[in-house]
């Protein structure tokens, strides 16, 4: 809706798609459409801009010091007239923990307590001078959620947003209340659109005013496009344990042979950013350790392939040892993810332009998800959520949630395509996890800076970053 208010002398309402088989509580809602309202109704204590910089919403302020976030909270209303308390943030508190979309932000949160009505303490588990960015999760009145109208039908907990959902349903009217600025739309009329093809139909006709899509599926709309920065970042893993992978060189040849940018214009649609490294590319306090570049460098892939023994270009234009053997790779990819799929094979093109044989192997996302946890892979393509406090362990450490491949154990009798003959001339086994994992204590102890552990992850490269998605609002 803010897009929208630029205009206050000729927009009074506007009308947004919803699901009416759904309901509007925030940590029950199953479809995007009434999630997305939902953050009309209901404001959270922090939000991040597009950059990743924490703001504070219904939080006056909120710091971080020695494992304890301490919030204040502003003077606001429910829509019900009854004041904002931190009895109320805790009670949201317990309904996001045990929700999946967001329960991970609170993985180093071992308490929370409420000193008075305005003040709400998070005790964690570690150092964390991001954790405000996590703090994005919607507070309603307590004992508000689950109640049913004489119908049956779910009513909307009691939210203290910018609008609250008309008593017909059918619409969302401004609070009066809201304690922010409030805006010229008045009323958003709500139009029931229960699956992908009427969403398709009403964006196509004009029927909505805005439009948000995660890239996953975009229908065209026409009218101002704007990019959202997503923390969702798309990358190469890598199975450590597998002959010349274990080498940081091998890592850094298939990383530089990567053409990022067309990347993100041929198989995302130019929804996507060529990853710098790990972090995201608009977080600014990692912007300048971040050094890959978005075109390839055939030089830097030619450099590292002869450190480890690949001097020579054979008959077939691949990098060989003395002995004429290349290294030739599997690149595992989920066939039922379009883009993925097109990423893949132009990954597999570029490594080939580079003197690197690579070739993709589409399989089920069931068959993906299997051969990723059986460690029966090469090389896959993933993507992964980021948490906005920037934290990767789940990614670059061993029994991390996703870092399949990390810190497996060498294995010289696999299958792995690639000659076992001609020792490198210049190893540097690899991906060292404790370096990694040495580096995140520190920073997670207060020792240590985030540039530090950018540079780190870019250095050891346990996986290769490839480039961060983005959404889309029409």
């Amino acid at each position: 809706p803010e897009q929208a208010q630029s205009n206050p002398q000729k927009t009074q309402s506007i009308s947004l798609l919803y699901s009416y088989g759904d309901t509007f509580d925030p940590y029950t809602a199953s479809t995007d459409a009434n999630r997305q309202l939902a953050s009309l109704l209901y404001d959270s204590l922090t939000k991040t801009d597009n950059n990743f910089v924490a703001e504070c919403v219904l939080a006056l302020s909120a710091q971080t010091k020695d494992r304890v976030c301490t919030v204040k909270l502003r003077d606001a209303v429910f829509t019900d007239g009854s004041a904002v308390t931190s009895q109320d943030v805790i009670y949201s508190y317990n309904l996001a923990k045990n929700c999946p979309l967001y329960s991970y932000n609170f993985y180093e949160v071992t308490s929370v307590s409420a000193p008075d009505s305005k003040t709400v303490v998070f005790n964690l588990s570690q150092n964390d001078e991001y954790f405000i960015n996590l703090l994005d999760f919607p507070i309603i009145k307590n004992a508000s959620a689950g109640k049913k109208d004489a119908d049956g039908k779910e009513v909307a907990p009691i939210g203290c947003g910018r609008y609250y959902l008309a008593e017909d349903g059918l619409s969302l009217k401004l609070n009066e209340s809201y304690y922010g600025k409030k805006g010229a739309i008045k009323s958003i009329n709500l139009i029931n659109s229960p699956d992908a093809a009427s969403t398709s139909h009403y964006v196509e006709v004009g029927a909505t005013q805005i439009y948000y899509t995660d890239g996953d599926s975009i229908v065209r709309m026409s009218g101002k496009k704007t990019e959202v920065n997503l923390n969702r970042l798309v990358y190469i893993g890598i199975n450590s344990g597998l002959g010349s992978l274990q080498t940081k060189q091998m890592r850094y040849a298939i990383s530089s042979a990567l053409d990022r940018e067309a990347i993100c214009q041929s198989a995302y649609y130019n929804n996507a950013t060529s990853a710098t490294g790990f972090f995201n590319p608009s977080f600014e306090p990692t912007k300048a350790v971040q050094t890959i570049e978005n075109k390839p460098s055939l030089k830097i892939t030619v450099e590292n392939l002869a450190k480890i023994g690949y001097n020579n270009l054979n008959s077939n234009g691949y990098y060989a040892n003395a002995s004429g053997n290349n290294p030739a790779f599997r690149l595992l990819v989920n066939s039922e993810n379009s883009s993925r799929v097109a990423a893949a094979k132009l990954i597999a093109a570029q490594c080939k332009s580079a003197g690197i044989q690579l070739e993709v192997e589409e399989c089920t996302f069931a068959q993906y998800t299997e051969r990723l946890a059986s460690g029966n892979f090469q090389l896959y393509l993933g993507e992964t959520q980021i948490l906005d406090n920037m934290y990767f362990t789940n990614l670059v450490l061993p029994g991390g949630s996703v870092a399949y491949g990390v810190g497996l154990e060498p294995d010289d009798n696999a299958n792995t395509a690639e000659p076992q003959t001609d020792e490198p001339q210049d190893t540097d086994t690899a991906p060292k996890t404790d370096t990694c994992e040495a580096i995140l204590t520190s920073y997670k102890n207060g020792a240590c800076g985030i540039s530090d552990v950018a540079a780190t992850l870019l250095t050891e490269m346990p996986q290769i970053p490839v480039c961060y998605r983005s959404g889309v609002l029409f």
